[in-house]
């Protein structure tokens, strides 16, 4: 048989697609033999729609044939095929490598204008917070009303003022009380008690040598006949007043339990640093809130008054403390005793009711024993002093409300 024509062998595979910044190309791969070749030729060829680029490699691939010269059979094993390296389009490793030095400088100056700005936001709240805690050291702020929200003010809503001819005329009145009190249960007759056992009484009574008057003088004067009665008084209204002032010592606290508590808990002011008159001032306003809010008709705005059976149990502790020393100068039998006692709580029942009206003002006031006469003189009942106006403010120096009353030994 004559030789065997072979017709143009054809076969392509897509093999991948390639992409690059305008364009990407699908990788044809074509090899094909021509009739009486017995070796393979191979293309890559790069098709898409707006370019075409043709890279070629060639492999030779040998076919074998065998058989007679007359009757050749050619049996040729599948084409195998190597790429050459294309010249494909792409981004070279040089270009790479700028890239990323490149992101990696803009990251460190980022991070570090960030830190810059965040050192900065930091070094000025400290600064700020110094200041003010200086200017609070420095200067007292005056007391200023608070607005709510909607314009609305809380000293609208805030208990009403007492006139000061109101308040110095119900301070008189317990004054003439206390006076028929002791004149009516206390005997003028010598004791057996010495002036070292009263002064015991005495300093449990929170009436320490540091007062107007010391502990072992006011003994002796209890002892003196003359000025027994005077003693007395002295004794009663400077320990029952005590407890009706949240900022005093005293053996028993006739103010409103949960003002009591706190008063108990509030640090004395620093001695070398602290500003006595920003704690007055913020101990007014607190009063004057707590006033508010205790009082369970606060839309009535009118003073809070103590409960009958609280003001009457406290009073009677009260009585019990001060009969420790008040004993010696009551005669007479247990009867006696028994009406001595229940005069002396009501004294102080009344007392409290007096100092509940003056915990609801808004202006601050202080009872005072100073009478400026000398030795030879007792205040046997406190004056009253007004420091403060209704917003708070103090005043340079105290308004006299209500005068001492000063007995002359």
């Amino acid at each position: 048989m004559a030789g065997v024509s072979f017709a143009p062998t054809v076969s392509s595979t897509t093999v991948s697609i390639v992409y690059t910044g305008t364009a990407s190309y699908e990788a044809v791969d074509v090899w094909s033999i021509l009739p009486g070749e017995t070796t393979f030729r191979f293309i890559t060829e790069y098709w898409n729609s707006i370019t075409t680029s043709t890279s070629t490699s060639r492999t030779s691939t040998t076919a074998s044939s065998t058989g007679p010269t007359s009757s050749s059979t050619s049996s040729a094993s599948p084409p195998t095929y190597t790429n050459e390296p294309s010249n494909s389009p792409g981004t070279s490793k040089g270009a790479t490598a700028g890239i990323a030095v490149s992101c990696f400088i803009a990251g460190l100056i980022l991070g570090a204008v960030a830190a810059f700005f965040l050192f900065r936001r930091r070094e000025r709240r400290v600064s700020m917070g110094r200041y003010h805690v200086t200017e609070y050291d420095s200067q007292e702020k005056p007391l200023q009303t608070i607005p709510l929200g909607g314009g609305l003010r809380l000293d609208q809503f805030l208990l009403d003022s007492t006139s000061d001819a109101e308040i110095g005329k119900e301070l008189c009145s317990l004054g003439h009380l206390l006076q028929q009190h002791v004149e009516e249960n206390y005997h003028l007759q010598p004791v057996s008690r010495s002036a070292n056992e009263l002064t015991q009484s005495l300093i449990q009574l929170e009436l320490y040598e540091s007062d107007t008057m010391p502990a072992i003088e006011l003994a002796s004067l209890a002892l003196d006949s003359r000025s027994r009665h005077s003693a007395i008084q002295h004794v009663i209204a400077k320990v029952t007043f005590a407890s009706i002032t949240f900022n005093k010592k005293s053996p028993v606290s006739l103010l409103p339990p949960p003002v009591s508590s706190f008063t108990s808990m509030i640090p004395a002011t620093e001695s070398y640093r602290g500003n006595p008159d920003a704690v007055d001032t913020a101990l007014t306003r607190w009063r004057q809130l707590s006033a508010f809010l205790l009082h369970p008709g606060r839309s009535d705005r009118t003073p809070l008054a103590p409960s009958e059976d609280l003001s009457t149990h406290e009073a009677q502790k009260l009585a019990v403390v001060l009969n420790n020393f008040l004993e010696p100068f009551v005669e007479g039998d247990r009867e006696v005793r028994y009406e001595q006692e229940n005069h002396l709580r009501e004294v102080i029942v009344e007392c409290v009711t007096f100092g509940y009206l003056l915990f609801s003002q808004p202006s601050e006031y202080r009872f005072h024993f100073d009478g400026g006469g000398g030795s030879n003189s007792i205040v046997v009942f406190p004056g009253l002093d007004k420091i403060s106006d209704e917003e708070g403010n103090r005043y340079p120096r105290p308004v006299r409300s209500v005068a001492p009353v000063i007995e002359n030994l």
